[in-house]
């Protein structure tokens, strides 16, 4: 019977992150949606699905930004290794670069500097298109 609430702790956490795939939280975010949503998670339980979820392929773990917390999500594909990421600084929206301008911007820094471009922990940063609309 155990194994069946964990299994359904894992449902519910990768329901919420995969509804939110563009979007990077904390694990204090993820408690708080998840309670805004009406579902309750221990939050011992979330560190440790988030941990097994790392190593497992399925989310992906950074450190945030001038921070010394880690915010996590869920990886869409196995395609999201092999592309550049764009980081909204206002909302933490998170965007996919195409595979050719990837290729192009690790192409272009290759032969600028010498310098090999590691894209799977490479994100770059700025606003989104949404977020300048209220600048």
């Amino acid at each position: 019977m155990k194994s069946t609430y964990q299994t359904q702790q894992r449902k519910i956490l990768l329901n919420f992150l995969s509804s939110a795939h563009d979007r990077q939280f904390t694990i204090e975010e993820i408690l708080e949606e998840l309670n805004s949503k009406g579902e309750s998670v221990p939050k011992s339980s979330v560190y440790r699905l988030m941990k097994k979820l790392v190593e497992e392929g399925v989310v992906r773990r950074h450190s945030k930004e001038d921070s010394r917390q880690y915010v996590y999500q869920i990886m869409e594909s196995e395609e999201c290794h092999s592309h550049l990421h764009l980081q909204c600084t206002e909302c933490g929206k998170l965007v996919h670069l195409s595979h050719e301008a990837t290729k192009e911007a690790r192409q272009w820094m290759q032969g600028a500097t010498g310098f090999e471009l590691d894209q799977e922990k490479t994100f770059l940063y700025g606003t989104c298109t949404d977020c300048k609309k209220y600048k």
